[in-house]
């Protein structure tokens, strides 16, 4: 597990999906320590897609809370509002709703907080 120092952000950037499946696993930042974040989501895409970005608990067997978007072809920035209290082991993920015909990418930006 990283150690987050505040202030200092960690870049998580998924692979390049062609035709990606429902429920494919964009991209996923591992378990996290324990602290504030700042999370964004950026990613591209050459179709319409729809996705959740989920925080997951510590056994990363359910959300703790999830948040669908629903972006046009071409680029998606989507900034957390506020800093997100994390417990150790707890993680964020962005997972594929609904197939895609074409190709995706995203990216997990988190940065530890005061």
């Amino acid at each position: 597990m990283p150690t987050y120092v505040a202030e200092r952000g960690e870049w998580f950037a998924g692979n390049i999906f062609t035709n990606p499946a429902d429920g494919d696993i964009l991209v996923d930042t591992g378990a996290l320590g324990q602290g504030n974040f700042l999370v964004a989501v950026v990613g591209a895409a050459n179709a319409a897609w729809v996705y959740d970005v989920q925080q997951r608990n510590a056994a990363n067997t359910a959300n703790i809370d999830s948040q669908r978007r629903r972006p046009a072809s071409g680029n998606e920035d989507f900034p957390f509002p506020c800093k997100v209290f994390v417990t150790a082991d707890e993680r964020f993920r962005v997972v594929l709703s609904g197939a895609v015909t074409g190709q995706i990418q995203a990216s997990l930006f988190v940065l530890a907080v005061p």
